[in-house]
């Protein structure tokens, strides 16, 4: 095996003398990838000023009073033409100045229990704030995951590709220098030279791939797409997940499913807040009045000044209202209802999603196993290949049969291993545990 193992030290000696280079970059894991995300991602700050939002909401104000003042002025004019029975006449012109300000307070003491309902109900709302981003950057964590584990696939791809470059880069020195003495012929120097440009051409797409990969990633955490950040991971999947285990934690804790409940929480709010709207309301005003009138033609009072404050209690029951309220109760119970049947409908969703998940996951553990073999038995038998293609014992077309079956059952390995990852993580996300 010298010559696969030459060609595998001449790659170590490449990255090597680039070293220096690769340190202007920032070498980033995972967790790395998912803080800075979480402070730059888009969508995780759009969903935090969400949840500001519903903070904001949760307020005492329907348990407090309310103050304010008013303040009015308004001015009359009149211009009256009178006639007397002896026929004589006059005219009048006279004009009101009415100044009228102060202070007014009303406090409702009791409208059917709605104002308690109304600030548990938001307090439940910012729960699902609460929820709503916790889903976001589950989703942000899921996606970013992928995409990191993507990149560490196709670095691997680039590395098999490299070798497979490398590998026929020799086969066609050797080629070259047989046809050059005449030991072959100049069809098998062609098709040499034909698939060493072949490998070198998918080297340029892996590359170009791996670049593009790259932008995703760097377009998910939010930070510029030109930033000098590289990722150097070994993809390891977890083997000891359990479907039983991840089925009780989904209903405990995932996402999806507690939003839904805690909407059954917030209907079953609706219908109590509906119900109250059969309740009467008891309120207490007061205020205080501060009022100037005047009146400078009038022949007796031209000021009229008073000033005084005012208080009371008001019931309003309601009696009939065209059965709105009727229909608003109904409503909510449909509400209700429908929330209901959304939860066991997702329910019954995330376990079939659970299950096939997890199909996937445990298929692709037993295929890494299996291409891990055939992968290591290709590679023995691209380097017994190479020896002898050199001796002249086998075709190129035999070589190349045997250096595709290598790089093939490389591929499978990696793409076993990166779906193996994925599904963890899906899995993971399922049951609520992705972090």
């Amino acid at each position: 095996m010298k010559t696969v193992n030459n060609i595998v030290l001449t790659l170590f000696l490449i990255g090597f003398c680039s070293w220096g280079w690769a340190q202007e970059f920032v070498r980033y894991n995972l967790m790395d990838c998912i803080e800075e995300a979480l402070e730059a991602n888009y969508s995780v700050r759009i969903s935090r000023v969400q949840l500001e939002v519903a903070k904001n909401n949760v307020t005492l104000s329907p348990f407090l009073p309310s103050l304010s003042a008013f303040a009015r002025q308004s001015q009359t004019n009149n211009h009256s033409n009178q006639e007397y029975v002896d026929h004589t006449k006059a005219s009048v012109d006279s004009k009101t100045d009415d100044y009228r300000f102060g202070p007014t307070f009303s406090w409702r003491l009791f409208d059917g229990f709605a104002m308690f309902l109304s600030f548990n109900k938001q307090k439940e709302l910012l729960h699902s704030g609460e929820l709503n981003f916790r889903s976001d950057v589950e989703m942000m964590v899921m996606d970013l995951s992928n995409q990191y584990y993507q990149i560490i696939t196709i670095q691997n791809q680039v590395g098999i590709v490299q070798q497979l470059v490398d590998i026929s880069r020799l086969r066609y020195e050797q080629a070259l220098l047989k046809y050059n003495i005449g030991t072959i012929s100049g069809l098998e120097c062609q098709q040499a030279r034909t698939h060493f440009n072949a490998d070198s051409s998918s080297l340029i797409v892996q590359k170009q791939s791996l670049k593009n990969a790259y932008i995703r990633l760097f377009r998910t955490m939010g930070i510029p797409l030109d930033s000098k950040i590289t990722i150097q991971d070994t993809i390891v999947p977890e083997t000891k997940l359990l479907l039983e285990e991840l089925w009780t934690s989904a209903l405990e804790k995932n996402t999806e499913l507690l939003l839904l409940r805690q909407g059954e929480v917030i209907a079953e709010y609706d219908l109590s807040l509906a119900r109250a709207s059969r309740y009467p309301t008891f309120d207490f005003s007061s205020g205080y009045t501060f009022s100037v009138v005047q009146t400078p033609f009038a022949s007796s009072t031209i000021l009229n000044q008073t000033r005084g404050s005012n208080w009371g209690f008001s019931l309003t029951v309601p009696i009939f209202n065209g059965f709105t309220v009727n229909r608003q109760i109904r409503g909510a119970k449909l509400g209700v209802e429908r929330t209901a049947l959304q939860y066991e409908q997702r329910e019954q969703s995330v376990l079939a999603s659970l299950f096939q998940e997890y199909n996937v996951y445990t298929d692709n553990l037993q295929m890494i196993d299996f291409e891990t073999q055939n992968a290591e038995v290709a590679y023995s038998n691209v380097d017994a290949a190479m020896e002898s293609y050199r001796l002249g014992s086998i075709s190129g077309i035999e070589f190349r049969d045997i250096q595709l079956g290598y790089l093939n059952a490389v591929d499978r390995k990696l793409r076993a291993i990166y779906q193996a990852k994925l599904s963890e993580v899906a899995l993971l996300l399922l049951a609520g545990a992705i972090f």
